[in-house]
């Protein structure tokens, strides 16, 4: 029985009549390569139906081109779009991406075992993730960088991409009493999240600025099932709120359906904003004014860091802030500069944060 032979370097080597490294250098695009050995080299290449070895590879440069991402409960639609962009970043960049969950009661530190086996380049870790400083140590050790979403470990060896949730809820705020708005409610998200502590801080800070209260306010875990019933009691309030900004989309489209199970609508009897701007808030069933994250952005920044750390571990963390822009829909009551400048007959409209 005749067993055909992968294609080797050696192989392209012999057709091609040039060494072995200058293959290697070829197939990699290095510029010391002239253009017809390049071209003969991959043509060969091709003819023969050559693919790099990734393991022997990262064996020898001591790199995998594997990034990790670290992820909690997903139920989140916001966190399986991260995963289609990043997973589309990291294949533009010919590296791959490695999926790592932590247990609802878990701690970053559960998976770092798991990720020092395959020689990662890095991870990316999202701010659902309980992120202690030890568990930044331990990846540390193993010489994993990590860039946190979202959050910050005090004088921890972690870079951070965030948007600036806390301004971002100050700008909704503002939306909401400048609408005419004057019992305005909040729907935090999960306790000690300290994504719903900036929104919330943000918030408060806004309405406070703008010399309102906060009406009334409730918790709705993240969940959409947690904010459907935080969103009936707040609605059979008497009086009910006329505004409610949920600290995130999922959260939104919940109290959205509480409404319409209530007989209500949005934004006739009660205006309704949320934050992530995933693809189902732009749906016709929702028109949710949101704050957009700038998720392809900051994704691609957190690449960005880990590449530039990969050789030079001993580089400096570093924190980037990416703005945001407030999407303006049709769930909530416009503000009378709005009215007056015709955008109330837009369907999308983005005001930037500066």
């Amino acid at each position: 029985m005749n067993i055909r032979r992968s294609p080797t370097a050696s192989m392209i080597s012999e057709r091609a009549g040039v060494s072995k490294s200058t293959v290697s250098r070829a197939l990699k695009g290095h510029p010391s390569i002239p253009k017809s050995t390049r071209d003969r080299v991959l043509a060969i290449a091709r003819e023969l139906g050559y693919e790099p070895n990734a393991m022997a590879r990262s064996l020898v440069t001591l790199r995998s081109g594997v990034i990790g991402y670290v992820i909690g409960e997903i139920e989140n639609p916001f966190y399986q779009e991260h995963l289609e962009r990043l997973t589309k970043i990291t294949a533009e960049r010919d590296m791959q991406l490695m999926l790592f969950q932590v247990a609802r009661d878990g701690d970053l530190a559960d998976v770092v075992p798991s990720m020092a086996r395959y020689r990662l380049e890095g991870c990316i870790v999202i701010a659902s993730v309980p992120t202690s400083r030890e568990a930044i140590d331990a990846c540390a050790r193993y010489s994993i960088p990590v860039v946190l979403l979202n959050r910050v470990v005090r004088d921890g060896a972690a870079s951070s991409v965030l948007c600036n949730s806390r301004a971002g809820a100050q700008e909704i705020a503002r939306f909401l009493v400048e609408g005419g708005h004057q019992r305005i409610a909040f729907l935090r998200g999960r306790p000690g999240s300290v994504v719903s502590e900036d929104r919330e801080l943000g918030f408060r800070e806004g309405l406070a600025a703008a010399g309102a209260p906060l009406f009334a306010e409730q918790t709705g875990h993240f969940r959409f099932e947690a904010a459907y019933q935080a969103a009936v009691e707040l609605l059979r309030r008497t009086p009910r709120p006329d505004a409610i900004f949920a600290a995130s989309d999922l959260m939104a489209f919940g109290v959205l359906d509480a409404m319409r199970d209530l007989g209500l609508k949005a934004p006739d009897d009660v205006s309704v904003v949320g934050f992530d701007d995933i693809r189902a808030a732009s749906w016709p069933a929702y028109r949710l004014t949101t704050f957009a994250q700038p998720a392809a952005a900051m994704l691609e920044r957190a690449v960005d860091l880990l590449a530039a750390r990969a050789g030079a571990v001993d580089r400096p963390p570093e924190s980037i802030f990416i703005s945001g822009a407030l999407r303006v829909r049709r769930s909530a009551r416009l503000p009378a500069s709005y009215r007056e400048e015709g955008r109330e007959t837009s369907g999308d409209i983005a005001a930037a944060l500066p």
